[in-house]
């Protein structure tokens, strides 16, 4: 089939080509979005969220549970007619509030590497348990009316102690996430080729020289002076480098050869890094393996 038409305009491909065409420029962008490290970032902060958000809500509905177990421990006798019957709904959302307060404090800490060192803090968090704890197995055990239920103790200790875990344990998925976050490391953005008239050299003001000048003396060891070549300009040639030990993939370790293939100049741990999503220590070993060891400033 030819690609000019008639009348001299290029033909249109054919549906099912362009629908490919499509497909393949997107598969193409999704996966240099995929290189890129900030991805991890991403997907960090959508697993801390929805976490995040589960622990919230089974947190609140243990919450309410002992609830209702402290204020009837505090209520006792009284009627909804007294103002006290009210505040007693109150007393358990308060401290469960303080409890999660500390703890966000806590991971805030934790996570920037600062150890809580405190007697009065861990203190606080177990009185804080203690009074929720007891507040619900108290009229468990002593029930108003009837006898004691095996079912209804045994919920008034777990769901405390649950809470409190679960409290506990929030704090440390936000300073873990954090610290993975953190962690990741984002590569910095190749500069700009400078244009041709940034990279043309200024040329230096005329100065007026009296004085004939001097044509320079070559001296005999001059006439043989080497200059050292730089290591880090000198790269094993592509066949011979070895990268059996690293724990790399097989598939990997093609695509840094490739890499270092197609490359016209030194490769550096970034470039191996932003190809392959390897760590920067192990793309780091990947360079030492490609730059021949120097004795005396000189390269073999």
């Amino acid at each position: 089939m030819s690609d000019v038409r008639r009348d001299g305009k290029p033909a249109r491909p054919p549906r099912p080509v362009r629908k490919l065409s499509k497909r393949l420029e997107v598969a193409r962008q999704l996966h240099d979005l995929e290189q890129d490290a900030a991805l991890d970032i991403v997907d960090i902060e959508r697993l801390r969220v929805s976490v995040t958000r589960s622990l919230w809500v089974f947190l609140a509905v243990g919450s309410v549970f002992t609830t209702t177990g402290v204020q009837d421990f505090l209520a006792g006798h009284l009627t909804p007619a007294d103002p006290v019957w009210w505040g007693c709904w109150g007393v358990e959302p308060c401290l469960v509030g303080i409890l999660i307060t500390i703890l966000r404090w806590e991971a805030a800490m934790i996570a920037r590497g600062i150890d809580i060192d405190s007697r009065a803090v861990d203190w606080l968090k177990r009185f804080l348990l203690g009074s929720t704890l007891v507040m619900n197995v108290v009229p468990a055990l002593f029930p108003r009316e009837g006898g004691i239920s095996a079912g209804m103790l045994a919920a008034h200790i777990m769901v405390p102690v649950l809470v409190f875990f679960l409290a506990e344990v929030m704090p440390i998925v936000q300073a873990r996430c954090t610290q993975a976050r953190r962690a990741v490391t984002l590569t910095a953005p190749e500069a700009s080729v400078a244009t041709p008239e940034a990279s043309a050299p200024v040329p230096a003001p005329a100065v007026s020289v009296s004085a004939p000048p001097v044509a320079p003396v070559e001296t005999p060891a001059a006439r043989f002076s080497v200059t050292p070549v730089p290591v880090a300009s000198v790269q094993t040639p592509i066949a011979a480098v070895e990268l059996d030990g690293l724990g790399i993939p097989v598939a990997m370790q093609a695509q840094i050869r490739q890499l270092v293939a197609d490359s016209g100049t030194a490769v550096t741990a970034a470039d191996i890094q932003r190809a392959t999503r390897l760590p920067l220590s192990i793309a780091a070993r990947v360079v030492d393996r490609l730059t021949p060891v120097a004795v005396n400033g000189y390269a073999h």
